[in-house]
């Protein structure tokens, strides 16, 4: 009992003392010596110096290695005890603690086989072998730890000088300035890099193979900064052709960002991946094309010395201030290098993707507090990432944008920043309000809905005053957007476009806004500037051809003598007004914006699509019994109704065909034909046609059974008329049916319904 008390003391002083890497000092510089490569057997053999200050008394330092063996660990400035590993911890043990503010350095010699995963680690490839500064699979992500022992997080910053010896057939290189390469009369030479600006541990990087050096100088806004790639032999002839833009991709990240924030612009390939490692970004083989197709990366990871490097996420939570940035500026790229008009298309599709990516329930998580595991996925953190930047800099405007972002980098230069200080920066720096910009884009799941009712035009000299109201939905989580700003465009009848940015707080408000041209129309974000819960396609037609806005909208040209100016928009929401139709259900999901202004003569067709997908139309189309309507209203302040148009399908899949396409509004809706009575007894049912449907004259009626009864009731549920059938056939008119949807019903011999038809009268 008393050896068991003994143990439980020692276990609770061990946890007691336990503390986290880099909890009691801050790393001021690393010293990396790779002493000897090991290419068969995948092993280093190293010793490095850490320097450090101590921020409180302590008598224990502890560092980060993993797989790599401790074989001696030494100090001029302080009594080494003891050291000891457990897992990927190194705790070096004094004699006597450090005081406050002390500085001091500690020799750690080292070896052994190193740590690699799919993606990270030290990659060995075929007599190469490079460092990949963060891995996929582990968490936390950073591993700095695998070739140095550190504090490795993305907020303990450091200097480096890196010395790297191989073999004189191999080449070496890492991030930093180019110090020695010193022939050391054995058959090896060791290269001396110098990194003088403070980077996290998972910046730093070597590579050596069989490389040979592409050079070029880019004479930047300040300086002239060297250019270099490091390549495979057979792969140099293909390094101009790929980088042919790498000085106007630099040149607009300096106009835009400030100017460039390392050593040089230089690149390595590498056997898995691109990787943002400072002056010395690793690409794959992949991305060295010749041409330009994979160019993307090349800016991506360029961009990554502003965002990710210069300022880094504090948290691999927040890692959408490194990705997100550098996914967008993958896009912004091609304003300074293609122009304008290809960015913005460039960037519409990005926003149009994550749109419907963000339309899953599933994938309603924050931008910010992104869980480990999903740290580095494409759509949640990178791409998304970009559309909220995107639409940041919509929001406040471009220059103003630029300027708060150069601002931002200069506060937090070689530094760490949460998704709050940037938000925080931001409105110091632009004298904006941030925080609901945060609220809604970046802390709270899901997408806004902005929605608008055009309520009055008056002219006021030779200009409109157009009085709109605004509303804000949430697709996702309960929220409610303030600080509320996005882009609302006016159209008029030649099809001329004026846009404002129209602000408000809350679930709906009013504002007026003076425009050069009389409006028809008026439209929420109609660039794509914004992520919104909608999707949107514009089209000038002057041929025949189709506009597919979505997978249940398409909107047909089927000829035009000059020109058709189309707009087509599904919005993820409900319609913000009902029906009052009995037994009537509108969708809950969607409906859906027409836009179309002929010039000349067209015929432009729209094709809506149903279906009990519970993607789709599943929140009311359940059963048989639901039997699937187009509506349509003209404008906001009209009720909604039917159109003529042609269905084809089943209940549970199907489409409406309307063949002279309108301006307007159209959803989908639901009658409920047991709610209206007209019910069928699927076990006797018998079969009735119903020709021309849709009618504007007579419908002829033929059934598989004799001296029948018709009952025929509107959608309302009400009775229109009643008629018997001599034989197995009648022809009615219904020319005085006012236009809509009616359902004719096939009467047995005791008034049961044995069978139901759709009639749609013109």
């Amino acid at each position: 009992m008393k050896k068991l008390f003994t143990l439980i003391l020692i276990f609770t002083a061990l946890f007691a003392n336990a503390q986290t890497p880099g909890e009691n000092f801050d790393v001021n510089h690393y010293d990396i010596h790779l002493n000897e490569i090991d290419f068969t057997n995948h092993t280093l053999q190293a010793q490095t110096t850490v320097t450090l200050t101590a921020l409180n008394a302590t008598s224990t330092i502890e560092l980060e290695l993993k797989t790599l063996t401790v074989s001696a660990v030494t100090s001029n400035m302080a009594t080494v005890s003891s050291f000891a590993q457990n897992g990927d911890v190194l705790t070096i043990n004094l004699a006597s603690p450090l005081s406050p503010n002390a500085l001091v350095s500690f020799t750690i010699t080292y070896g052994g086989n190193t740590f690699n995963e799919s993606w990270g680690g030290i990659m060995w490839t075929n007599g190469y072998v490079c460092n990949m500064g963060v891995g996929f699979e582990s968490i936390p992500h950073n591993l700095g730890k695998c070739w140095f022992p550190c504090v490795d997080n993305f907020t303990d910053k450091a200097t480096y000088d890196v010395f790297v010896t191989v073999t004189d057939d191999k080449t070496a290189v890492c991030g930093g300035n180019l110090e020695s390469n010193t022939d050391n009369g054995d058959g090896t030479h060791t290269v001396h890099y110098v990194v003088p600006q403070e980077i996290a541990t998972y910046h730093i990087s070597f590579a050596a193979g069989d490389y040979v050096e592409w050079t070029d100088t880019y004479n930047g806004v300040e300086r002239d900064i060297p250019i270099t790639v490091y390549v495979k032999p057979n792969q140099y002839d293909k390094v101009s052709g790929t980088f042919v833009h790498v000085k106007d991709i630099a040149n607009f990240y300096e106009t835009n960002f400030g100017p460039y924030p390392f050593n040089r612009i230089g690149y390595v390939i590498t056997s898995v991946g691109c990787m943002e490692h400072v002056d010395n970004i690793g690409i794959t083989s992949g991305v060295l094309t010749g041409n330009t197709t994979q160019e993307e990366y090349v800016a991506h990871e360029m961009s990554h010395m502003w965002f990710g490097n210069k300022t880094t996420c504090s948290t691999a939570e927040d890692m959408w201030l490194n990705e997100g940035f550098a996914q967008f500026c993958g896009v912004f790229y091609r304003a300074g290098v293609y122009g304008e008009d290809d960015f913005q298309q460039e960037m519409s599709a990005k926003t149009s993707t994550i749109t419907k990516w963000c339309k899953s329930e599933s994938n309603w998580i924050p931008l910010n507090n992104i869980p480990q595991t999903m740290t580095y996925d494409g759509s949640a953190v990178y791409n998304r990432g970009a559309v909220v930047v995107n639409t940041m800099m919509n929001y406040l405007g471009r220059e103003t944008f630029l300027a708060a972002m150069r601002d931002h980098l200069n506060n937090y230069a070689f530094g760490a920043s949460s998704s709050e200080q940037l938000r925080d920066d931001i409105t110091a720096s632009t004298g904006i309000d941030m925080n609901g910009f945060f609220d809604t884009y970046v802390f709270t799941a899901g997408m806004p809905h902005y929605g608008i009712n055009l309520l009055d035009v008056t002219q006021s000299g030779n200009q409109y005053d157009a009085t709109v109201k605004m509303t804000y939905q949430h697709y996702g989580p309960e929220h409610v957007g303030q600080n509320n700003r996005v882009e609302v465009t006016f159209v008029d009848n030649e099809g001329l476009l004026q846009t404002t940015l129209v602000n408000w707080d809350g679930m709906e408000a009013e504002d007026t806004v003076t425009l050069d041209i009389n409006p028809v129309a008026a439209f929420v974000d109609y660039y794509n500037h914004f992520l919104d819960a909608k999707s949107d396609k514009n089209m000038t037609a002057t041929a025949s051809g189709n506009l597919g806005i979505d997978q249940q909208l398409s909107i047909i040209v089927n000829s035009v003598t000059d020109s058709v100016m189309l707009r087509g928009e599904e919005h993820y929401v409900a319609p913000d007004d009902d029906s009052n139709i009995p037994g009537l259900t509108l969708s809950t999901r969607h409906y859906w914006n027409v836009l179309r202004l002929d010039f000349g003569d067209a015929d432009v067709s729209g094709k809506f699509t149903f279906s009990n997908n519970a993607n789709m139309d599943g929140d009311i189309i359940h059963t048989e019994n639901d039997s699937a309507v187009l509506l349509y209203r003209s404008n906001i302040n009209d009720t909604w109704h039917t159109i003529p148009y042609t269905q084809q399908g089943n209940w549970k899949l199907g489409f409406f065909m309307v063949s002279d396409l309108q301006t307007g509004q159209y959803t989908i809706g639901a009658i409920d034909k047991t709610q209206l009575g007209v019910a069928e007894n699927t076990l006797n049912t018998k079969k009735m046609i119903l020709s021309p449907n849709p009618t504007n004259g007579f419908v002829k009626i033929s059934t598989e059974i004799e001296s029948s009864e018709i009952l025929i009731i509107n959608c309302l549920g009400q009775f229109v008329n009643s008629c018997k059938i001599s034989g197995n056939e009648a022809t009615i008119s219904v020319e005085s049916f006012p236009s809509g949807i009616y359902f004719i019903n096939l009467l047995d011999d005791n008034k049961n319904i044995i069978s139901t038809e759709k009639l749609v009268k013109k």
